[in-house]
């Protein structure tokens, strides 16, 4: 992967070299503008210097005057503490942008924004709130179900007028897809982009999605894509917890299944244990929407005692 892209006018990708299960190829940050002053979405996580040279690089000499953050999670904003202390890349007036969230008061979150906040950097983003940079104009919209905070921003330029960019943050990845912490709200977020109509994606990880099959871009069919798995998920789930569950620990059953079975039955494919943890979660979640929806109730098992998910009408 090139760890620097051009993707239009005035954009480039600036690839924040952390790669992992989690990461993929890295954290995408993004480079607005053309001229001597210019926007920066995402840091990375920080502990990368050679993302700094890169970061250089990619300025040519210009400085960034504005630093947007998609979300608190620590790969997207663990480099600002550093990039406010690098005169040659930062201007003296540059402001942080994040939407305020009580996570913020989290030690580790306040740590990686502790010189925004102790050089009165910091500032807050609304939903619809707009940014300009040269030609180009970023939109935020307010996003959440991956955190609560979440920012996405559409982007626009007269460079080019006819295309409709979205940058997703962790909302909707360029591979593979991505953790929740309220599925309601996610679903919700998804529906939201998808009205926007954009013609490319530019993900906080992965690949830029681009071009269309027809008439539909990927980037429309991608986020289709995204709410689809989410609600094929969701059927996967109620026609596992309508069969007979295992004769296994914890008996009785009272006709329920334990996360770890629900989990491994909708994740095959996953064997490495952070993943498998992260997957675990994304299926509690769903559970649990069934839950708030009235399909599905949680009835504790026995020897020993353990949560279990049950159809509301399944007889125990």
């Amino acid at each position: 992967v090139a760890p620097i892209k051009r993707i239009a006018q005035g954009i480039v990708r600036v690839l924040g070299l952390n790669p992992g299960p989690f990461t993929l190829d890295g954290t995408n940050t993004y480079v607005f503008g053309n001229g001597e002053r210019r926007l920066l979405v995402d840091t990375g996580d920080g502990e990368q210097p050679e993302y700094f040279d890169l970061l250089k690089q990619c300025l040519g000499g210009s400085r960034i005057d504005r630093i947007l953050l998609t979300h608190w999670h620590g790969d997207h904003i663990g480099g600002v503490n550093r990039l406010l202390a690098m005169p040659e890349v930062v201007t003296p007036d540059c402001a942080v942008f994040k939407r305020p969230d009580p996570v913020d008061a989290r030690d580790d979150v306040r740590a990686m924004l502790a010189q925004a906040v102790l050089q009165n950097r910091l500032r807050g983003i609304t939903d619809s709130q707009l940014f300009a940079v040269d030609d180009i104009q970023l939109q935020a919209v307010f996003t959440p179900g991956h955190t609560d905070d979440h920012m996405a921003f559409i982007v626009t330029s007269d460079s080019f007028a006819e295309e409709r960019l979205l940058l997703t943050g962790d909302l909707v990845l360029g591979r593979g897809t991505t953790i929740v912490s309220d599925l309601q709200r996610y679903m919700e977020s998804l529906k939201m982009m998808l009205d926007t109509r954009p013609s490319a994606l530019l993900p906080g990880h992965g690949p830029i999605i681009s071009g269309s099959n027809g008439e539909t871009p990927n980037a429309v069919r991608v986020i289709e894509g995204y709410i689809e798995h989410r609600n094929l998920r969701e059927r996967q789930i109620v026609a596992m917890l309508s069969g007979e569950p295992p004769e296994a620990p914890p008996m009785p059953r009272n006709g329920g299944w334990r996360l770890e079975e629900v989990t491994a039955a909708v994740y095959p494919e996953i064997t490495d244990p952070k993943v498998i943890l992260a997957a675990q979660h994304n299926a509690r979640l769903h559970l649990d929407k069934l839950v708030s929806d009235d399909k599905a109730e949680k009835r504790l098992g026995t020897e020993p005692a353990v949560e279990l998910w049950a159809l509301r009408d399944r007889q125990i």
